[in-house]
């Protein structure tokens, strides 16, 4: 075979070699790119999977949240405000934002870590363009009476009926306490002045059993100055004193009786003791 020949011939079989090393990378290529197009096709789906999931909790959510708001109404989510001492509270919001006279309010104020706390419902009493002034739209305890400021409150005009049910019951158990506390006070006051008029009582009974020395040189019974007790000692002391000379004089007046009797017997024996002189005949 000629040089040049053999030269191709070689030339020939380094093609057919790098040939078949590109073809072998190609293959490693595309499966390569298949084995990426299956995955990318596998995480396709299951994103597809996750995205109609996660819309359809999304459209669920959205729906509960829209039938949750609808038991709280119309929402201003930040408002400043300051409560009074009294009760009354001051709200950055007026007839420019729809507040209207005599609309109960719902105030609550945020705290840092995401919760709130329920201010209370609150009556306007007065409104201009942009601030309103309220007035406790339902009862109050003397400890919730607090002064304070607030920068970001949010306010509602209305709040589920859950929630109004349980501020009513609520406002009856405050009212119900209030009463007896009421009831009681009126109870202790009632029964300071019984036990007043009893003191003066037992102390006017004590005077009489007693005595009153405020009393003395008035003209007055010496019962009632000396009491009942001292009083009826002197008399029994009279009583006994009496029934003492009036057994002396009884025994008395029996000796007397008994000698006059002794005396007066004597005198008959004696009278019949004498002669008696002869009866005088009479002549005819």
């Amino acid at each position: 075979m000629h040089v040049s020949g053999k030269i191709a011939a070689w030339f020939v079989a380094v093609l057919i070699i790098v040939a078949v090393v590109f073809a072998s990378k190609a293959f490693a290529v595309r499966d390569a790119w298949m084995q990426q197009a299956q995955q990318n096709e596998a995480a396709i789906k299951k994103n597809a999977e996750e995205i109609t999931a996660k819309t359809k909790t999304f459209l669920e959510q959205r729906g509960f949240l829209a039938r949750t708001m609808i038991g709280w109404d119309r929402e201003w989510p930040s408002v400043g405000g300051r409560l009074e001492a009294n009760g009354n509270i001051a709200l950055q919001l007026g007839t420019n934002s729809g507040v209207q006279t005599d609309q109960v309010l719902y105030v609550f104020v945020p705290n840092p870590d995401g919760t709130s706390v329920y201010v209370g419902d609150f009556k306007v009493t007065k409104v201009t363009d942009n601030s309103a002034t309220g007035k406790p739209n339902s009862r109050r305890r003397p400890a919730d009476l607090k002064a304070a400021q607030f920068q970001s409150g949010r306010v509602r005009t209305l709040v589920p009926n859950q929630y109004i049910a349980r501020l009513g019951a609520v406002d009856q158990q405050l009212l119900s306490a209030e009463q007896s506390v009421a009831v009681n006070k009126e109870e202790l006051a009632r029964q300071a002045l019984l036990s007043d008029q009893t003191d003066r009582l037992i102390a006017a009974r004590l005077n009489e059993l007693n005595g009153d020395k405020n009393l003395e040189g008035q003209p007055l019974p010496v019962v009632h100055i000396k009491g009942l007790l001292t009083a009826i000692v002197d008399e029994e002391e009279a009583r006994n004193a009496a029934l003492i000379e009036a057994d002396k004089l009884m025994r008395e007046l029996k000796r007397t009786r008994d000698r006059f009797e002794q005396i007066r017997k004597e005198n008959r024996e004696s009278i019949d003791s004498l002669p008696r002189p002869a009866s005088r005949e009479t002549g005819v």
